[in-house]
């Protein structure tokens, strides 16, 4: 849903800064969600990618590794537009009977970030090549984990990749399938922290 300026539902500062983007042109698609999700997506595992040691988390995205368009939106966010934006991906599994295990083994690796980027790069989303499955105890408090975002996700709409941002006035708010420039504009909201 496009929000319209004006509406009342968010913080003065990012009804001013929907507004700007309104009057020139922008359409951003934003839903909030409640200050809980925040804390549900911090006690999810995730990938940082982007992110100093130390640098709190603005944007997640709940994504399936097994998702085509959630790649897709993995290279976008990889591209100069994007640079300085601090990403955590909190995998969930859904898509395919393997996405599970690929979740684990991504959350596992000794470097996530590279572990996420080198699946991104060579994996053809239609391969089960090239992945170990973790061990049963590992996997077990992932599972975990997983299935409360996963319970979450379908709360909160039920799709991935699902972008959600914090504002710098703590708003959570899901930003929905925008592109381009709504996009950059969108995960500007957050990165004003």
């Amino acid at each position: 849903m496009a929000v319209e300026p004006g509406q009342g539902q968010f913080a003065s500062a990012t009804a001013a800064a929907v507004a700007a983007m309104h009057a020139q042109g922008v359409e951003l698609h934003l839903t909030p969600l409640p200050a809980s999700a925040w804390a549900v997506l911090e006690a999810s595992p995730a990938i940082p990618v982007g992110v100093t040691s130390g640098q709190p988390a603005n944007v997640y995205v709940i994504f399936d590794a097994k998702c085509p368009f959630c790649a897709d939106l993995y290279w976008r966010l990889q591209s100069e537009d994007f640079r300085g934006v601090g990403v955590r991906w909190a995998p969930v599994a859904f898509m395919k009977q393997d996405s599970a295990a690929i979740a684990n083994v991504l959350l596992a690796a000794n470097n996530p970030s590279k572990a996420l980027d080198d699946y991104f790069r060579t994996n053809d989303l239609g391969s089960n090549k090239g992945f170990a499955l973790p061990s049963v105890a590992m996997q077990a408090k992932r599972d975990q984990d997983a299935a409360e975002l996963l319970r979450h996700l379908g709360e909160w709409g039920g799709y991935a990749p699902m972008i959600i941002i914090r504002t710098p006035v703590a708003e959570v708010l899901q930003v929905h399938h925008d592109k381009g420039e709504a996009l950059r504009l969108a995960l500007g909201l957050a990165a004003a922290q």
